[in-house]
C-alpha cells in the first residue's frame, strides 16, 4: 500500500501523459458528474450541512462549486493540469472564481469536501471494479482521493480567509453602531440640554438676570459633562487595546465601562506570556461584550472578572450578581452569546453560561494553549 501511495504521488506532481487508469477515471468523472453531484447533496443533507439547510446559500451555488472541483479534477488526471499549486495562488484563484463565494464555516466547508471526494472515489471505483487488478483500484481511487482533497483543502483555506475577513467586518460594525448609539443616547442629550440652556438665557437676560444666570450656568456645566464624555470615548479607543497586556486592558474596561455605583474587581492568576497575540485579543473582546452585557442587562451591584492561565489553556469567567435569566432560551439566545460563543469554538475552546432569577449569571470561557501530546 506505502508503494501503490508513493506512485500516485508522483503521478500527480507534474503535467504529462497519465496511466490508462488515470485517464478512463477522469472520464467516468466527466460522464457521471451529474450523478455524483447528486449523490454529494444527498450526503449533505444527511450530515444535516448548514451548506444545505443553511442560510444565504443555495443548491446551485453548492453544485457550481462542487462541479468546479471535478472539472479541474479531471484535467489533472488527464494531464492538463498539476494539482499541486502554490497555497497563495490557489487562495487568490479561488475568491476570484467565484463570482458568488459561500461563506460557511471552515468545519461545515471540509466536512463537505469529504463528502464530495467520497461521492467521486465510490463512481470511480464502481466503474473500475470489473476486470481492474486491486493495485491498479487502489491506485486510481487514491490518485483521485488526493487531488479532490487537495483542490478541497485550498477552498477551505479560501473560505477561511473570506470566514475571517467576514467576522472582522461584522466586529468593525459592532463597534460602529455601540459608539454612535452611545453618543447618540448620551452626548446628544447632553448637548440638547446645553442648547435648551442657551435659548432659556437670551429668553430671560433682561426679565429675570437671577434665573438667566441659573440656565447659564446649567449650560456651561453639561457643555464640560459633554466634554468629559467625549474623553472617556477616547480613553475607550485608546486604553482597551490589549498590547499594554490582558489584565491592564480588562483594569480599564472595567474603569470605563462599569458605573462608579457598582463594584468591579479584576482577579489574575498566571503568566501572561502564555497567551499567544490572538487569543489574548479574542479572549479580550469576549470579556468586554460579557461586561457591557453585565452592565446593560444584569441589574448587578458587582461585576467580578476572573482569569487563570496556565501553560495549557486559559479559564476566565465573568460573574455578575444580577437578576439572571428566567429561561433557557434567553441564555442560548441573549444579547451578544452566539458571537462570544462563536469566537470561543474558534480558537478550539468552549463558552458556558448558568444563570437563573436572583442568582445572577456567570461567563466561563475556556480556550486552548496548546495542543494534547500524541500518546
Amino acid at each position: 500500500m506505502q508503494g501503490e501511495m508513493e506512485d500516485a504521488g508522483k503521478i500527480l506532481g507534474d503535467k504529462g501523459p497519465r496511466s490508462p487508469g488515470m485517464v478512463r477515471a477522469a472520464r467516468v468523472i466527466q460522464e457521471k458528474m451529474s450523478v455524483i453531484i447528486e449523490d454529494y447533496g444527498r450526503l449533505l443533507e444527511e450530515m444535516g450541512s448548514l451548506l444545505i439547510i443553511g442560510e444565504g446559500n443555495t443548491r446551485e451555488q453548492v453544485e457550481s462549486q462542487a462541479r468546479g472541483v471535478l472539472e479541474r479534477t479531471t484535467s489533472v488526471l488527464k494531464g492538463e493540469e498539476r494539482s499541486l499549486l502554490a497555497v497563495e495562488e490557489e487562495i487568490y484563484r479561488n475568491i476570484e472564481d467565484s463570482k458568488e463565494p459561500l461563506n460557511p464555516h471552515p468545519d461545515e466547508s471540509f466536512r463537505a469536501g469529504v463528502a464530495l471526494c467520497k461521492a467521486t472515489v465510490t463512481a470511480v471505483v464502481d466503474d473500475l471494479t470489473p476486470g481492474t487488478s486491486p493495485r491498479e483500484i487502489a491506485e486510481v481511487a487514491l490518485a483521485v482521493q488526493e487531488i479532490v482533497m487537495d483542490r478541497i483543502s485550498r477552498m477551505v483555506m479560501a473560505s477561511f480567509v473570506d470566514y475571517l475577513l467576514t467576522k472582522v467586518k461584522e466586529t468593525q460594525g459592532e463597534e460602529r453602531r455601540r459608539f454612535s448609539r452611545d453618543l447618540h443616547d448620551r452626548l446628544a442629550h447632553e448637548m440638547t440640554v446645553v442648547g435648551q440652556s442657551l435659548d432659556l438665557y437670551r429668553a430671560l437676560a433682561e426679565r429675570d438676570p437671577r434665573r438667566a444666570e441659573e440656565k447659564l450656568n446649567l449650560a456651561r456645566k453639561t457643555a464640560h459633562e459633554a466634554l468629559e464624555l467625549m474623553r472617556k470615548f477616547s480613553r475607550e479607543l485608546r486604553e482597551t487595546e490589549t498590547s499594554d497586556g490582558l489584565r491592564i486592558a480588562l483594569e480599564n474596561l472595567l474603569r470605563i465601562s462599569v458605573p462608579s455605583n457598582v463594584e468591579s474587581e479584576v482577579v489574575f492568576e498566571g503568566e501572561e506570556e502564555h497567551l499567544p497575540d490572538y487569543v489574548r485579543d479574542q479572549l479580550y473582546m469576549v470579556l468586554r461584550e460579557g461586561v457591557r452585557n453585565a452592565v446593560a442587562h444584569s441589574g448587578t451591584g458587582s461585576i467580578v472578572v476572573e482569569v487563570k492561565i496556565s501553560p495549557r489553556e486559559v479559564v476566565a469567567l465573568i460573574w455578575d450578581h444580577g437578576l439572571g435569566f428566567e429561561s433557557s432560551e434567553a441564555v442560548s439566545e441573549g444579547v451578544g452569546l452566539s458571537s462570544m460563543r462563536e469566537r470561543a469554538e474558534l480558537l478550539g475552546g468552549s463558552f458556558e453560561v448558568t444563570s437563573g432569577a436572583e442568582h445572577g449569571t456567570t461567563l466561563k470561557v475556556r480556550l486552548p494553549l496548546m495542543r494534547e501530546k500524541a500518546r
